[in-house]
């Protein structure tokens, strides 16, 4: 029969074992979890009435994470990313040329707004680019008056009738 399923009784190792033991799960089915957990069990068994470690747990922070937030911050519109490129992002680009500046003795609210413009102003270059590139190509794709367009006329009527 199977047993609890109320994860304060016994830990999912205890309940395999003992699945495997009545029958209910062969040995060839087990997880690759459990074997590697048999091998190398924990020093204590993870249960669920065991108290918490009181650890301090410690922030991990780059040193260009306040200058992320703050740029996320700054430009809530403008940004989207398209994940199919393999170009970087726009705040990987805001950041290079953060580091950049970093090199150059200004205070760190001088470093940021240089940013800001050098980056904005890039982005509006390489924008006006993406333009003018595309009329040209929709340009060479729209066909010209020398050439035959045809046309259809479609009644949305005869579509429907059986």
């Amino acid at each position: 029969m199977a047993q609890s399923r109320l994860e304060r009784i016994g830990t999912i190792f205890s309940r395999v074992t003992n699945l495997m033991k009545g029958g209910a799960m062969k040995p060839e089915d087990q997880p690759m979890w459990y074997v590697i957990y048999k091998a190398f069990p924990p020093k204590q068994e993870p249960r669920f009435d065991r108290a918490a470690p009181n650890i301090e747990i410690k922030d991990i922070f780059y040193k260009e994470d306040i200058i992320r937030a703050k740029f996320h911050g700054d430009n809530k519109k403008v940004l989207f990313y398209n994940l199919e490129k393999d170009d970087e992002s726009h705040t990987q680009k805001f950041i290079k040329i953060y580091q950049g500046l970093e090199k150059e003795k200004l205070p760190e609210s001088e470093h940021y707004k240089k940013a800001c413009k050098i980056f904005h102003e890039q982005n509006l270059t390489s924008r006006v680019n993406q333009r003018e590139n595309s009329t040209s190509i929709s340009q060479s794709t729209t066909p010209t008056s020398t050439q035959n367009v045809e046309t259809h006329k479609i009644e949305i009527k005869k579509i429907f009738e059986n």
